[in-house]
């Protein structure tokens, strides 16, 4: 288990992580290729006022805007579907994910999401599951039945690529079987605490039976490449709107 002091480390790497991403990666082209799509990520949404939490307002405005501009939403688990040939996604998709499993996001987002017809996913860290200002199974479980998607975040959020295997393979495997327990649904995607993976990380998610990986690199997802190394594109408080990440 991981001390308050080490999260909020952990959480402060990440938000310099999201603000550094403009200028490390270039910008996402203009519109969406053939098989190529925008995964965006989302952490909080509330009244805090840190880099990481986007307003209520924001978020019901990001939501309008997808709306306007025909957007769909669909949960990241359908890429294998359309990758089968089984449901092909339209070239007006978007898949919204958010990373941790803040209480807010069943709190504000999850509502908010429901008015408009959309779907989510979502990656929890299951070793802080139930603790204050944190997803509740009961929580967790009411949203999967309403058509979001749960997947991993770790157990203990710790970044993958500076782990040895054996320490990936222990963070991927009990947080799989951790939200499995609670949603009775297969858990094959995770998103990668900071982006941060290696190849040893690669391996075991997918020897573990993971076939999706998502990573801090932004960009649209190319699901013609290495799915478990799809890039997103981050929404931060102070970051670009969303008219600047998607045409």
């Amino acid at each position: 288990m991981i001390t308050r002091r080490q999260f909020l480390r952990k959480c402060a790497l990440t938000v310099a992580m999201g603000m550094a991403a403009p200028f490390l990666f270039p910008p996402p082209p203009a519109r969406a290729a053939a098989g190529r799509f925008p995964i965006l990520v989302y952490h909080r949404v509330g009244p805090q006022t840190d880099p990481l939490t986007i307003s209520v307002d924001r978020f019901r405005e990001d939501l309008q805007y997808l709306t306007d501009r025909g957007y769909r939403t669909h949960t990241v688990d359908k890429i294998k579907a359309h990758l089968a040939g089984e449901r092909p996604l339209a070239g007006d998709t978007v898949f919204l994910t958010f990373d941790d499993g803040y209480a807010d996001n069943y709190l504000n987002a999850f509502p908010l999401l429901q008015s408009c017809g959309m779907t989510a996913s979502f990656f929890v860290i299951s070793a802080l599951l139930g603790q204050p200002g944190r997803l509740s199974a009961s929580q967790i479980r009411e949203m999967a039945a309403a058509g979001m998607y749960f997947g991993s975040h770790t157990v203990s959020h710790r970044p993958l690529g500076q782990l040895e295997k054996w320490e990936n393979v222990a963070e991927l495997m009990r947080s799989k079987t951790d939200i499995e327990e609670i949603t009775g649904r297969a858990v094959e995607i995770v998103a990668y605490p900071y982006g941060s993976y290696s190849r040893d990380t690669l391996d075991a998610a997918r020897e573990i039976g993971y076939w999706g990986g998502l990573t801090c690199r932004r960009g649209y997802a190319d699901l013609g490449g290495d799915l478990l190394a799809m890039n997103r594109l981050g929404v931060f408080r102070s970051g670009r709107r969303l008219a600047d990440l998607l045409p």
